[in-house]
C-alpha cells in the first residue's frame, strides 16, 4: 500500500520563543502569521469574531493570520508561542480549510512541552545542519497534537458562566456610586481595558452599554426610593445621580410612562388597597 500528499504545503516557521508576564493586555492586534500560544501557567481571556474564550492551563490559543484578536490576562502567566505561515497549494491560508478551535485543550500537556522544549532547542542553535528540516517537522508534531486534541473534544467553547459573571464589580460600582458622575472609562478601569472594547463586550453580556446599564440602575434605585421612602423627588434625583429634578422626571417618565410623583401616588393607592384586605382576613 502507498499513497501521495498531493496538497502542495508551504511552510515558514518564524519564532519559537516563551514568554513571561505578571498581566498581559493586548487590544485589536494584527499580524500577517500564525501564532500558536500554549499557555504553560495562567488564565487569559481572548476574544475572536466577536467571541470571547477563557484559555486555562493546558490550553493553546490559535491567533489566525490577518484578524484582529484580544488578550487579556490579570493574572501571572507563561506563554510556549511559535508564529508560522502555512499555506495549501501556495496561497490558501492552511487554518481555513482544516479548521480548529480559536482555544483548544491539548490532550497530552506533558508530550506537547516535551516536544516544544525540543523544537525551542533546536531553533536557537543557528549552525546546526538540517535545523530548518528538524524544526519544521516537530512544529508539524504539535499541529498534528493541536489537531487530534480538538477531535477528542479539546475545544473550548466560550464559557458562559465565567463571561456572564465577568462584570460583577462594574455592577457593584454602579450601584455604590449612583450620586457621583460615572464615565464609561472609569468603569472601563476597574478591568483595566480599552473603553471601547469593554463597552462592547458589556453590551454582548448584558444587551445594553454601560452608560444605559448606569441609568437603568439609577432608575430602578429611584423607583424603590418612591416606593419605601418619603423623600422628597428633587433628593431622590440627586441621590440616584441625575442633574435636577426636571431631568429626572423626564427620564422617569420616559421610561415608566408616568411620572415621579403620579408613580409614588399610584403605590400609596395600592397599598390602602391591600392592607384592609389581608387584616379581613
Amino acid at each position: 500500500m502507498s499513497f501521495a500528499v498531493s496538497d502542495q504545503l508551504n511552510f515558514t516557521l518564524f519564532d519559537v520563543k516563551k514568554i513571561r508576564y505578571k498581566s498581559r493586555v493586548i487590544f485589536d492586534y494584527v499580524q500577517s502569521c500564525c501564532t500558536i500560544s500554549y499557555i504553560k501557567k495562567g488564565e487569559v481571556i481572548t476574544t475572536f469574531e466577536g467571541k470571547e474564550y477563557v484559555a486555562m492551563t493546558g490550553d493553546v490559543m490559535v491567533h489566525r493570520p490577518n484578524n484582529p484578536f484580544n488578550v487579556i490576562s490579570k493574572t501571572e502567566g507563561i506563554h510556549y508561542l511559535f508564529n508560522i505561515d502555512l499555506k495549501v497549494m501556495e496561497e490558501i491560508d492552511f487554518f481555513s480549510l482544516y479548521p480548529i478551535g480559536k482555544v483548544v485543550t491539548v490532550r497530552d500537556p506533558d508530550r506537547y512541552e516535551k516536544m516544544f522544549d525540543e523544537l525551542r532547542s533546536i531553533w536557537l542553535q543557528e549552525t546546526v545542519d538540517f535545523r530548518t528540516v528538524q524544526s519544521s517537522f516537530l512544529a508539524f508534531s504539535m499541529l498534528h497534537e493541536i489537531i487530534e486534541s480538538s477531535k477528542l473534544g479539546g475545544k473550548s467553547t466560550p464559557n458562559e458562566p465565567y463571561i456572564t459573571d465577568r462584570f460583577n464589580n462594574v455592577l457593584h460600582y454602579i450601584e455604590n456610586h449612583l450620586g457621583e458622575v460615572i464615565t464609561r472609562e472609569d468603569l472601563a478601569r476597574i478591568y483595566h481595558l480599552n473603553p471601547v472594547y469593554f463597552s462592547r463586550a458589556f453590551k454582548e453580556i448584558y444587551g445594553l452599554t454601560p452608560m444605559k446599564m448606569v441609568r437603568k440602575l439609577r432608575l430602578l434605585h429611584a423607583k424603590r426610593l418612591l416606593e419605601t421612602t418619603i423623600q422628597p423627588v428633587e433628593e431622590i434625583a440627586i441621590t440616584c445621580g441625575f442633574c435636577d429634578s426636571p431631568h429626572f422626571t423626564h427620564v422617569f417618565k420616559s421610561t415608566f410612562k408616568t411620572s415621579p410623583s403620579k408613580y409614588r401616588k399610584s403605590i400609596k393607592n395600592t397599598k390602602k388597597h391591600i392592607i384592609p384586605t389581608l387584616l379581613d382576613h
